[in-house]
């Protein structure tokens, strides 16, 4: 860590921080927090870099392994994580699970895999964060939604199903966490550049698919980056169980 580093935060945590949002999100608490965690499923050279990136920045970063949901319903390797990067100030959840898959009985167990990983691993998180962060006094959590909860893409129903529930979870978490210390928001980004989900997404679907006054259809994750940054810090303190669209009007 460079002698000019200051850090606005202790330890910051990022659930999913191998590439796309997760990445950016990673170097941009680069220079604000003491140690900036970041975790991969089976990415870890990804994890390497982003940590690279990390350090090149002037910050410091650690990596770990970490599968969602747990398989174990109490979430114990989460528990193991967080008691390793205790105190933690902030936890930012972008892990995603996404499979293209129409609505019909004969991917009926593509959509049961999806609302797993997307849903229940998103409880395990923030249950986990909400317990141990209470005992260092109190922080912040992000959950990623997504604005095809609103526009719906075809063949994206256990995608959409999933972020649409994590933002109802978030917002229970809120209510019941809040006078504890704790604030839960979600941001619900419009297609990100960069990331593998677009990938999802057949071409003919995407033609067309513009925002407002803008020949782009995707949005930096960067600038997805710097409204989470912003959403932690103390300038919101009193923003909590918010769903926050940042897409550039795609969604409108």
């Amino acid at each position: 860590m460079s002698e000019t580093h200051t850090s606005s935060y202790r330890n910051v945590l990022v659930i999913g921080g191998t590439g796309g949002l997760g990445q950016a999100v990673a170097l941009e608490f680069a220079p604000h927090a003491k140690t900036v965690h970041l975790t991969y499923h089976g990415r870890r050279a990804a994890a390497e870099e982003t940590a690279a990136a990390i350090t090149e920045r002037g910050g410091t970063a650690e990596i770990h392994q970490l599968t969602l949901p747990d398989p174990d319903t109490k979430g114990t390797s989460i528990r193991k994580l967080l008691t390793r990067v205790t105190p933690c100030d902030v936890v930012v959840n972008c892990a995603v699970a996404g499979q293209a898959a129409v609505a019909t009985v004969a991917n009926a167990e593509t959509f049961k895999s999806i609302i797993d990983a997307n849903i229940f691993g998103t409880y395990q998180v923030n249950s986990i964060s909400a317990q141990a962060m209470v005992g260092t006094g109190g922080g912040s959590v992000v959950n990623v939604s997504s604005v095809i909860t609103r526009r719906y893409i075809v063949g994206a129903v256990g995608y959409v199903a999933g972020k649409a529930a994590i933002e109802a979870m978030t917002r229970g978490f809120a209510r019941e966490w809040g006078a504890a210390g704790m604030r839960f928001n979600t941001i619900s980004p419009g297609p990100i550049r960069d990331t593998r989900l677009l990938d999802m997404v057949p071409a003919h679907v995407m033609d067309g698919m513009t925002a407002p006054g803008s020949e782009e259809l995707a949005v930096p994750a960067q600038k997805v980056a710097s409204v989470i940054r912003r959403v932690v810090g103390t300038d919101f303190a009193a923003m909590n169980g918010e769903v926050v669209v940042v897409d550039g009007g795609f969604s409108l």
